[in-house]
């Protein structure tokens, strides 16, 4: 039976019974030849490194979930990261995919490797409340797309994710489930909307786990708690199954430890899904063959009054470094310029398509409810602008839209890929101002409006040691420039 208790700020954890899992799984893990001597004592840093002890028979698939859920359930109470653990689901799984390396059956980088997966993706069997207290108890009875084949390249979720209601919003607040906090430091803000999953990462809890992001709600955490996290292609990856913020812009992305962990991620999540009107085909790849070519000879854009302003001094000089340091790996930098940057900063006609849109998604279930206080200010607040607009408003801005993004598209006809810093600040205090949040969307809403993926890495540390990132945007379909970029820079800023 699954056991509730009280968090802080009505948090709320749900746990699946560990011993029943353990009882569960005995007698497959005692089957196992040369069953290891002792599992990690803490979880491991990587996928390749977990992948490494498992070939090797240092670990098992079951142990490397129990350390994570140990992991899990002790920062629980200062980090807030779970809505849901599932200690029994993912030990059950776990000793099938032991008994299936045991007999040679590999299915590749993610088998038996543990994940974590934000609360808006629907779980057979396993609540998916996507933040709000109104889905507190709902339970779907089929997994979401991106689940199904993440389950099917053999990774194993411990549990659901913490995130703002509704993925409402980048600072990670949730009045119902209570606040998330940052891996690095408790008072600050991990993140948002999918602030669980980049305090698990960041944490060590996993070494990856998915998340969505519709105007930065992956590259937020992954900039704030020092991981790495991908805004892929709009359509790329399927959102059968995920509760809907604004399907124009929505997309899943993961977020992991390396540059290397997400794109074993992506690799598995990517594919076309006729239940997904947004999806689109795309040739497979595999984007682990990219990492290891670098940056020479690639041209990277900094766009003109935009990629080095307006960002706080510690943030800019942590981005500015980057930039010799590509050169003298032989890429080429150069300055690009923006004929319409102040169109492209005027968020107007992206907002007026994400608020229409979240209303749509939300009319069966906000407008029923009598008593609005049961949803959090930032959903009432955008279900109240959504009120102020009409179908011909969101008709113009929908039909403005390609007009608007080409001047910045077309830079990637001189370019080969676009720098900025993912945010321009390190992660604020939870308690502090809300506009410190809203500074921002300055450089992830104008790649979501204009439909450009992109990637944010680590590149060093500003105030107070807090992470700083650089994100690297390319063409459509442009993943794989995008990870041969962040693994470069990822090898050689590490020890910044």
């Amino acid at each position: 039976m699954a056991k509730r208790w009280n968090m802080s700020r009505r948090g709320l954890l749900t746990l699946a019974g560990a011993a029943a899992g353990a009882a569960a799984v005995t007698g497959v893990v005692a089957e196992l030849p040369r069953t290891p001597a002792a599992a990690p004592a803490r979880p491991p840093r990587t996928i390749a490194e977990a992948g490494a002890m498992l070939r090797d028979r240092r670990t098992t698939s079951v142990q490397l979930i129990q350390a994570a859920l140990a992991e899990a359930k002790r920062l629980q109470p200062q980090m807030n990261a779970f809505i849901t653990l599932t200690d029994k689901q993912a030990l059950d799984a776990a000793a099938k995919l032991d008994a299936e390396l045991a007999r040679g059956t590999d299915r590749g980088p993610l088998h038996g490797i543990p994940i974590v997966c934000k609360d808006l993706y629907s779980t057979a069997g396993v609540l998916t409340s996507v933040g709000s207290q109104v889905f507190a108890h709902r339970v779907p009875t089929e997994d979401a797309a991106v689940i199904t084949r993440l389950t099917e390249a053999g990774a194993v979720s411990i549990g659901k994710t913490n995130l703002n209601e509704f993925a409402a919003g980048i600072d990670g607040k949730n009045v119902y489930y209570g606040d998330a906090h940052n891996a690095l430091r408790s008072e600050r803000s991990p993140g948002g909307s999918s602030s669980g999953t980049g305090a698990a990462v960041g944490a060590g809890i996993v070494a990856a786990g998915i998340g969505s992001d519709t105007g930065g709600s992956v590259r937020v955490p992954a900039a704030w708690n020092g991981i790495v996290g991908i805004r892929p292609t709009h359509g790329l990856v399927s959102l059968y199954g995920a509760f809907p913020r604004a399907p124009r812009f929505d997309v899943a992305g993961p977020l992991g430890r390396t540059v290397h962990d997400i794109a074993v991620m992506l690799t598995a999540m990517a594919g076309q899904d006729p239940r997904d009107p947004y999806s689109r085909p795309a040739p497979k790849t595999d984007y682990l063959a990219a990492l290891d070519k670098g940056v020479a000879g690639l041209r990277i854009g900094l766009i003109e009054d935009y990629s080095l302003s307006g960002l706080d001094p510690d943030v800019e000089g942590a981005v500015r470094r980057v930039l010799p340091l590509l050169e003298h790996l032989g890429a080429q930098v150069t300055t690009v310029k923006v004929e319409n940057l102040s169109t492209i900063m005027d968020f107007t006609p992206a907002f007026t398509i994400l608020r229409w849109e979240f209303a749509q998604a939300m009319r069966d279930v906000y407008g029923p409810v009598a008593d609005k206080s049961v949803f959090g200010p930032v959903v009432r607040a955008d279900m109240a602008a959504a009120a102020k607009l009409t179908q011909a408003d969101y008709d113009a801005a929908v039909a403005r839209r390609a007009s608007d993004a080409a001047p910045l598209r077309s830079t990637l006809d001189h370019v080969d890929l676009l720098l900025t810093p993912t945010m321009p600040t390190v992660a604020p205090r939870l308690d502090t101002r809300s506009d410190e949040f809203t500074r921002g969307r300055r450089y992830t809403i104008p790649f979501t409006y204009a439909d450009l993926p992109s990637i944010s890495v680590p590149c060093g540390r500003g105030a107070e040691g807090l992470p700083v990132a650089v994100q690297l945007v390319g063409p459509e379909f442009g993943e794989a420039t995008l990870f041969r970029a962040a693994a470069d820079i990822e090898r050689h800023t590490s020890g910044w």
